[in-house]
């Protein structure tokens, strides 16, 4: 009787590796708006049209070398861009892909609930970012 040998221990190591480094999705919240595909507020033409009030203030803001959004939209831009990156990575097919996906934005949610929470706290949520 043949027993099938088992893989070598480098190989299982190489294929859970490839598996969890084919998650294009990030784990940190700096991760997160560092992204390639990230765009911040104002980078698209479509701000104009999307929100005009905030464009505006932004871009007068940029003469003083200032952003002009404020912590609260700029978090809710987080909020919004982690929403389409798991629309976006969403394959339900793959349960361990979704597990990791789903953990890592569990994750992000919370720094991000925190960053919210903390300008909260200290008044400065509605504030601009300087």
């Amino acid at each position: 009787m043949v027993s099938a040998k088992p893989l070598p221990r480098s190989l299982n190591q190489s294929t859970i590796m490839k598996t969890k480094s084919a998650i294009k999705f990030p784990r940190t919240l700096r991760d997160l708006y560092s992204h390639p595909s990230f765009q911040p507020f104002g980078s698209s033409s479509d701000d104009w049209i999307n929100d005009a009030d905030r464009m505006e203030r932004c871009h007068d803001a940029a003469e003083d070398g200032c952003d002009g959004s404020t912590h609260a939209e700029i978090i809710q831009d987080w909020k919004d861009f982690l929403a389409s990156m798991v629309r976006d990575s969403s394959r339900p097919w793959y349960p361990r892909i979704m597990a990791e996906i789903e953990k890592r934005e569990a994750s992000i949610s919370a720094e991000i609930d925190a960053c919210e929470a903390w300008h909260e706290e200290n008044g400065s949520l509605h504030s601009q970012v300087g």
